[in-house]
């Protein structure tokens, strides 16, 4: 993103990847960006003239985000500058000099086991981090997806946005996680041959960066769908986290600039309650139930995606008893509804797809789950088409019917007979019109 003579661009790396940091900002430094800091994998350049300058990205396992400007930091900062490299910006372990003196500078290591040792160490502890939340996001997308007893999740873009968003993170996380093995392997095998360590990732980076700005756009395009087809509480909620996030790096770096005695303390704070503040925003979402849409008071949207209602059992509803949800995706869709009347409760799911195997995969899941919770559906002998069977739970008031490109879940109390009731259903939703 360019604003003027400001420029910020998402650069995401780990510690062994860091030459294609530094081939980056010198590329920049002659195209007239200049570095100015560095905040997590974003980096702000500021517009100047032109210049070839040698940039330096040196990680220093042994400090944390808290100890960036601790007095052994310092210390090294001013032995760095006397070999002729001044310091620029960091961010956690990471540390980034520069020098004009392109030619004749000295590395800033000069001993290949002690930086290799130092950088593997360092990557080591971020692919950890990494992986973890890698397993994090593949369970939690495992049990609202394909982990799920049914597959409605093929009718929600936002579920199947996670499972791209999930696949996409996933490849960028193992290919990470690979070179870095990679780098291990051959980094051993130069020491042992007395070679000079090769840092070159430039492809592998590339990659990584190009998956990085994919799943970016597919975070800012999902949360734009979510605000504008459900609620536009979901998009002030991210417009809050979004401002808490900005709040709360300004705060930290202000007080990291300060020189107060009680630093650690106050930065550690300053996270839980920028956290706590986040977890009570998504949660008073969520408790508000912002993806259940009441539209008792809409009846031409009722009557757009309702197939049956309680009119058709003879019955009226009662006030503000009315809920349904809707979800639809180029694979399938899905409505739940749910209506309370004066003498029945009607309440069913409908998934229907021009696929095939997706109404079949619905259907299996749904038999699998019934089953291992010792549940039977019996197979009701019909006079309806061949291709539709209709199936009911042993206990009786829930019935699945099932074409090659529906299936319906009904469930209703009391009053309605089982012929009435499977006629309705097949009218109203499978019957070809």
């Amino acid at each position: 993103m360019v604003f003027r003579k400001m420029k910020i661009v998402l650069f995401k790396f780990l510690p062994y990847e860091y030459k294609s940091l530094e081939e980056y900002l010198e590329k920049m430094a002659l195209q007239g960006w200049m570095l100015e800091s560095i905040q997590g994998y974003y980096l702000k350049f500021n517009k100047s003239q032109p210049k070839k300058l040698k940039y330096s990205v040196d990680i220093m396992d042994s400090i944390s985000f808290l100890d960036e400007d601790s007095e052994k930091v310092l210390e090294y900062r001013d032995y760095c500058k006397e070999a002729g490299w001044n310091f620029i910006c960091s961010s956690d372990k990471t540390q980034i000099y520069c020098s004009e003196l392109v030619d004749n500078i000295v590395d800033i290591h000069t001993d290949e086991i002690e930086k290799f040792n130092i950088i593997v160490k360092a990557s080591f502890k971020y692919c950890c981090l990494n992986m973890i939340t890698l397993m994090c996001i593949l369970l939690t997308q495992y049990i609202s997806t394909i982990g799920n007893y049914n597959a409605n999740f093929l009718a929600s873009i936002v579920s199947l946005s996670g499972l791209v968003f999930a696949s996409i993170f996933s490849f960028h996380e193992i290919l990470g996680i690979i070179a870095f093995l990679m780098f291990i392997i051959k980094g051993k095998i130069s020491i042992s041959n007395g070679r000079k360590i090769s840092y070159n990732f430039r492809k592998v980076v590339l990659i990584r960066r190009l998956l990085h700005y994919l799943l970016f756009m597919l975070i800012l395009i999902i949360s734009i769908y979510i605000a504008i087809a459900y609620d536009i509480d979901i998009l002030k909620m991210v417009s809050i986290i979004i401002i808490l996030v900005i709040i709360t790096n300004y705060l930290v770096k202000f007080i990291k600039d300060k020189d107060y005695r009680n630093k650690k303390l106050l930065i550690s704070l300053i996270y839980l309650i920028g956290i706590l503040i986040m977890f009570f925003t998504i949660s008073n979402n969520i408790v508000n139930n912002a993806f259940i849409r009441n539209y008792t008071d809409n009846e031409k949207d009722l009557e757009k995606v309702v197939h049956i209602t309680l009119e058709d059992f003879n019955d009226t509803r009662k006030e503000d008893s009315i809920y349904y949800d809707l979800n639809q995706s180029p694979i399938a869709s899905h409505l739940f509804y749910s209506d309370v009347g004066e003498n029945i409760h009607l309440s069913y799911d409908i998934f229907e797809s021009k696929y095939e195997w997706a109404v079949k995969y619905n259907f299996e899941k749904k038999m699998k789950f019934v089953n291992k919770i010792g549940i039977k559906y019996i197979e009701k002998v019909t006079n309806l088409p061949e291709d539709i069977k209709v199936y009911m739970n042993e206990r009786g008031h829930q019935y699945i019917m099932i074409s090659e490109n529906k299936m319906g879940e009904i469930y209703i109390i009391e009053t309605i007979s089982e012929e009435e009731l499977i006629n309705t259903v097949y009218e109203k939703v499978f019957k070809t019109k």
